[in-house]
């Protein structure tokens, strides 16, 4: 077993052909600060030789969200300070889950809010406890959340991303299985003895039949995924730089 801690809220361990990265924020609900999302990077990547990555969190919560306030209306705060500070982090973030060549497997409990929704979906699999609850509600704050609806466009229905964002709505796991951002709803005593049932079934297929898989899910439905998250940090930015 090789155990490593990427910063003071990344930690990753790999045991045999399985690394386990954690969201180990749990005093304040796992939010996601751009620290954290580049640590998170840096794990991902380190991760390469792994034939399995899990990406978990400690805790009540998931993750809550970012750690990262928006800029007071009037302050002197330019396009290129969002995309710089507020985008950027996030679209690293999001290319280092692109480049991994190997299946990712979310185990999600709580709340998975904001960031949280999108950590939760982008993994190639994705199993919640029943009780997991998932939002996107940057619009309460006069945010306009297209860094974060950008990964979703190939895993939600535009209908229910829409209300998604627009409501602000709180989907209950059920839910969010049904729009599409999880693979599996699980009693919340069940979801280790579920996910260590798949690794074992991930782990017993070949090598490379198991990566042209994660290859195809990949490149296949997203052909336009990088021009559409560089339009959304676009407009975000010129949201928040004309307040």
């Amino acid at each position: 077993m090789k155990a490593s801690a990427m910063n003071a809220f990344i930690s990753s361990q790999t045991e045999g052909a399985v690394t386990t990265i954690t969201l180990a924020r749990s005093a304040d609900h796992n939010r996601l600060s751009n620290a954290m999302a580049g640590a998170l990077s840096a794990a991902l990547d380190a991760a390469a030789a792994s034939r399995v990555i899990v990406l978990r969190a400690d805790g009540a919560d998931f993750c809550l969200g970012r750690d990262m306030q928006p800029p007071a209306p009037g302050s002197a705060v330019s396009a290129q300070d969002v995309l710089r500070d507020d985008a950027a982090p996030m679209i690293a973030m999001y290319a280092a889950f692109a480049r991994c060549r190997q299946p990712l497997v979310a185990r999600v409990q709580g709340r998975a809010w904001g960031i949280g929704a999108v950590l939760a979906a982008v993994c190639d699999v994705t199993l919640a406890t029943s009780d997991a609850s998932f939002r996107l509600r940057e619009l309460e704050r006069g945010i306009p959340p297209c860094v974060a609806m950008a990964p979703l466009l190939d895993r939600m229905p535009t209908k229910a991303l829409g209300y998604l964002v627009f409501a602000a709505a709180e989907l209950d796991a059920a839910g969010a299985q049904a729009a599409g951002l999880v693979s599996r709803c699980i009693a919340p005593d069940a979801l280790d003895a579920e996910l260590q049932q798949l690794l074992i079934q991930l782990l017993s297929y070949p090598d490379d039949a198991l990566r042209a898989v994660k290859q195809y899910l990949v490149s296949a439905p997203r052909n336009q995924a990088e021009p559409a998250l560089l339009y959304g940090a676009s407009l975000l930015a010129n949201v928040l730089a004309s307040r």
